[in-house]
């Protein structure tokens, strides 16, 4: 089951429905979400509910060890013990060989077992790290109902927002509103229209240029790693609105995953932009325990690779995923450590950093090294190579946007204004319009979120 499937529509048409029936009780709310949110992951997977169900029990009953020792070596265990649960499900499959065949020369080939990644556990696990923290530094914990409403809100629970402890807890205790009907609308129409029109649309365009680039000339190279640079921020940006709506059907708000991330004039700036949530995750949980920027030039360099490294890796355990990480990590310090800046020529700055972003992307794409070698190489062979006159209609399209992009800033906000100041009348007419005309146009198939592997 999908977002997209008529299954989960009729489900979370007839939850919000009956959510709301109980306006003035958001304790009934409380618990209606929290069986709503287990009923969906058990309609994805019924063994990832289980595994999340005694995750929480496991969160749990560290928050109390936590809470009642007020130990920091407690708290150090408890998280390196989440994180080593949740590198077992990541990697299990790249050592799952290796432990057959250790199994087998001990005789004990009967405990070979198949272990499938659970879609969400990356960022409930990072949800959980935050609480237990939170019951560290503030010395306060909930009680296991409202930790497992936290771990398993349906919004965040797949591919985030990663959302911090206090941000849920402080909304989850008090009575709802629905409001923001308007956002809501909007948020649901950008959310479809980014994913199953945009991002489809882009990866059947660059997917057959980058998968044999040694068919293709340098522009036609270029344009599909553009192509794949607006595909991905589509597909996540489009998930987050899409989740932020059905939050806000509920009274609660998400933290803010993306801002306009390719206006960014540098690499410091895309961070800021780009997965808001998970960089300031690293930053918080991961840069500052480092020390940060407090213990000089070099020590700052190298916590800044040692984070973005980490990054890397939590994407895959390939080189690649290492190799982009480490990247952006350069991009960071030369951002850091150059003595001169780009605020006076931000046109400049824009189009300098997207193509290094763009260059990023590469390494992010391929699996193996020798793909992203093969894409270069490709690149510069092919450099003379004439492209289909489409190609030079597709690049100027591009260069269009990139120049107009900034224009953008503000479009949610402004295309909510205008819906407000619709009349009531036309409101459902037009919505149906869009939708109608979206699915019209879309692909046959729609595939699933580039960071559900995540």
């Amino acid at each position: 089951m999908t977002f997209f499937s008529l299954e989960f529509s009729i489900l979370i048409s007839a939850f919000f429905i009956i959510y709301w029936i109980f306006k003035k009780y958001y304790k009934i709310q409380n618990i209606l979400v929290l069986l709503f949110s287990y009923l969906v992951y058990t309609l994805i997977n019924p063994y990832f509910a289980l595994i999340l169900l005694v995750y929480t029990f496991f969160i749990h009953y560290f928050a109390l060890l936590i809470f009642t020792r007020e130990k920091k070596y407690i708290l150090f265990i408890s998280i390196i013990s989440v994180i080593l649960n949740l590198c077992f499900f990541k990697y299990f499959s790249d050592i799952k060989d290796d432990l057959n065949i250790v199994f087998n020369y001990l005789g004990l080939d009967f405990l070979s077992i198949d272990i499938v990644f659970p879609i969400g556990i990356s960022f409930y696990t990072f949800n959980s790290i935050t609480y237990l923290v939170s019951v560290y530094k503030k010395h306060k914990v909930e009680s296991f109902i409202n930790l497992a409403i936290y771990l398993s809100f349906f919004p965040t629970l797949l591919l985030g927002p990663i959302m911090k402890s206090e941000f849920f807890f402080n909304q989850i205790f008090k009575k709802r509103d629905f409001n923001n009907i308007d956002l809501i609308f909007v948020l649901l129409l950008f959310g479809i229209f980014k994913k199953v029109f945009l991002a489809n649309y882009l990866e059947i365009y660059s997917k057959e240029i980058l998968d044999y680039p040694q068919n293709y000339s340098f522009l036609e190279l270029l344009s599909a790693i553009y192509a794949y640079a607006l595909q991905i921020y589509c597909d996540f940006s489009g998930y987050i609105d899409l989740v932020s709506a059905f939050a806000l059907m509920l009274g609660f708000n998400l933290p803010i995953n993306f801002n306009m991330p390719y206006l960014a004039t540098n690499l410091k700036d895309f961070w800021a932009r780009w997965h808001i949530s998970l960089s300031n995750f690293i930053k918080e949980y991961i840069y500052i325990p480092l020390g940060g920027n407090q213990k000089g030039h070099l020590r700052t360099y190298l916590n800044i690779i040692i984070a973005f490294c980490l990054s890397g890796i939590w994407h895959g355990n390939t080189i690649n995923f290492f190799i982009w990480g480490l990247l952006h990590s350069f991009g960071v310090i030369f951002n850091h450590a150059m003595p001169f800046k780009l605020k006076k020529f931000p046109f400049i700055a824009r189009f300098i950093t997207f193509h290094f972003i763009c260059f990023t992307w590469i390494f992010f794409y391929y699996s193996k090294l020798d793909d992203s070698f093969e894409y270069l190489k490709a690149c510069y062979e092919n450099f003379y190579l004439i492209p289909d006159y489409k190609t030079f209609y597709i690049l100027i399209i591009f260069f269009i946007l990139f120049i107009v992009y900034p224009s953008f800033i503000n479009y949610k906000k402004n295309c909510t204004q205008i819906l407000q100041v619709t009349p009531l009348i036309l409101k459902p007419i037009i919505i149906a319009f869009l939708l109608l005309l979206i699915f019209t146009f879309i692909p046959n198939e729609i595939p699933n979120f580039i960071y559900s592997s995540f």
